[in-house]
């Protein structure tokens, strides 16, 4: 029990944790994303505004000038670098008037104009602090051509008009603003592993037309750090929770909770003793809480109580059931003894053969199916069945089949038995009963069959060297139903060969999973399909038949079947 006691402490305080988690995660994730956002905005405007002003410094020089003589501008930089270098990078205002002397006008205004803005550039860059690079640049085909550059080389000083290949998503951005796609633009993207947000502004001459792109390029490196302080003072403000949550639940849920549904489980050991001893005293539940657990304590009690007296009345139950279902097995056995079940039922009697199967929807049935020899020269054949299942259809079943027998033995014709079965039952009626019945007798010597038809089923006839054939008789009333009602009976000729099949209601009633019936076409296929076989292969193949057909669906009616062979009087003659 205490290990018990144990795993429930240690799953309540993994749940907490993984509670504690997702909360941290979830508040984490969402106040970051937040964050994020927020600062993407205040960096994007603040990049806006530094472009702005780059731009707006360029607007007053003649940027078309700068381009034109880029090649003059880029020697007299060398030069004034390599003087630089040389003088250990001090130049008086004398010596940058000699060196600028020979300049055609036009040549040292452009590189002046150049100059003042590359001043500014490299400024610019310093004293605002979140700009990572400040430049203006000519996109061309394959890289870019950077006119102005806040980023100094190594030996000190920029390097005008230097070629660079593109890189990331600059291109399609910088190229949409240069032919004056969009106005302004912004992106975000990762260089060298460094995330970085440009503000991109075209760069216009005194005629208004798109000379160049200015761009600033601004940290936002700053952004993920503050990701990661919001998602560490979350996680300590979450561990926090987590650890009072975890106290409150050692000091008081357990005491309320734990320690009470151990008892429960103490008393739930002593049902199962007591359920093994099979009696008992009720147990007792030594849980008094005063609230939701208390009355589940006091159920538990009631349960119990109640449980033990319903195992007590279910094994006398069940003892009767047992009882029940001796009884109703003897009861099958019974029945089944009751009808003709020896074949060939005649070794004696070479003019017929004969084979009969009833199979029951429960364990006793209503159908039933009879033969029996009178005079030594007739054969009285008998196809019944009675209304319900069960019990009350079986005993209904035996009594109707013994007085069919014994009237036939006293009468010749099968009208007149059914007329005598008939007023019998209905003189001493049973409640909602009756019987359908088929009823012939065949003379062996003649071949002459002589039968009456009491609401049962159609017989199926075949002749010799034919098929199968529906035989749509005279049906009369069912017996049991109508007292004093008059039967009709017809005659058949049967010449050797000839074989009759007679059935139950159950066969072409037979209904599979999907609600189809297996009906009278598919009992006439089945049977046709071993018309020459012996009686008892075509029962056994019309009963394989209709069981594919049914499937998995349970049998709700008796089937039963009978298939007598007519070889004529004498056949070894």
């Amino acid at each position: 029990m205490p290990k018990k006691r144990g795993s429930l402490s240690r799953k309540n305080i993994i749940r907490l944790a993984v509670l504690g988690f997702i909360l941290f995660l979830g508040t984490g994730l969402a106040g970051g994303i937040q964050l994020y956002r927020e600062n993407i905005k205040v960096y994007k405007a603040a990049a806006e505004s530094y472009v702005n002003m780059l731009c707006f410094q360029i607007a007053g020089i003649d940027i078309d000038g700068v381009i034109e003589h880029k090649q003059e501008i880029r020697e007299v930089q060398k030069a004034l670098r390599d003087y630089t270098i040389t003088h250990d990078g001090s130049m008086e205002e004398e010596e940058y008037r000699k060196l600028t002397s020979d300049l055609r006008e036009d040549v040292k205004n452009a590189f002046e104009a150049w100059y003042n803005i590359d001043s500014f550039v490299l400024g610019f860059g310093n004293i605002c602090v979140d700009i990572q690079f400040a430049y203006v640049v000519i996109p061309t085909e394959n890289d870019l051509v950077y006119v102005w550059d806040s980023e100094i080389a190594e030996d000190g000083f920029t390097d005008p008009f230097e070629h660079v290949p593109y890189s990331g998503k600059e291109k399609e951005h910088i190229v949409a603003v240069m032919r004056g796609d969009v106005d302004r633009d912004f992106f975000m993207d990762t260089i060298n592993g460094e995330r970085f947000g440009t503000a991109l502004c075209p760069v216009l001459n005194e005629d208004e037309e798109i000379r160049a792109v200015a761009a600033i390029d601004i940290s936002v490196s700053k952004i993920r750090i503050a990701f990661m302080k919001l998602i560490g003072n979350i996680g300590i403000a979450i561990f926090l929770i987590m650890l009072a949550s975890i106290m409150v639940y050692h000091y008081v849920v357990r005491k309320q909770i734990i320690n009470p549904i151990v008892t429960l489980t103490q008393s739930a050991d002593g049902l199962v003793n007591n359920l093994q001893k099979d009696g008992g005293e009720p147990i007792r539940v030594d849980v008094h809480t005063g609230d939701e657990i208390d009355v589940l304590a006091r159920s538990f009690e009631r349960m119990d109580a109640k449980l033990m007296d319903y195992i007590r009345e279910n094994a006398a139950i069940t003892a009767e059931k047992e009882r029940i279902g001796t009884e109703l097995s003897l009861a099958a056995r019974i029945q089944k003894d009751m009808l003709p079940c020896i074949f060939p039922p005649f070794p004696g009697v070479k003019e017929i053969d004969l084979y009969a199967s009833m199979d029951p929807a429960k364990e006793v049935g209503g159908d039933f199916y009879d033969y029996f020899m009178a005079d030594g020269s007739r054969l009285w054949i008998v196809m019944a069945d009675v209304s319900g299942k069960g019990i009350p259809a079986a005993l209904f079943m035996m009594m109707s089949k013994i007085m069919v027998q014994n009237f036939a033995m006293i009468h010749n014709s099968p009208a007149e038995v059914l007329e005598q079965v008939n007023d019998q039952i209905c003189r001493n009626p049973v409640e909602e009963m009756f019987v359908t019945v088929w009823l012939g007798v065949l003379d062996l010597q003649t071949g002459l069959l002589t039968a009456a038809n009491a609401g049962h089923e159609y017989p199926i006839l075949k002749k010799p060297g034919g098929a199968f054939e529906l035989l749509k008789d005279r049906h009369g009333f069912v017996v049991g139903g109508l007292s004093g009602y008059q039967y009709r009976e017809y005659q058949l000729q049967m010449e050797a060969g000839s074989r009759l099949f007679l059935y139950t209601d159950g066969l072409p009633e037979a209904t599979n999973a999907q609600g189809q019936m297996f009906g009278i076409e598919r009992t006439l296929a089945a049977v046709n399909e071993v018309r020459e076989a012996s009686p008892q292969e075509v029962l056994e193949h019309v009963k394989q038949s209709m069981d594919a057909f049914v499937g998995s669906a349970p049998q709700f009616d008796d089937t039963t079947m009978l298939c007598v062979d007519y070889y004529g009087a004498n056949p070894e003659a």
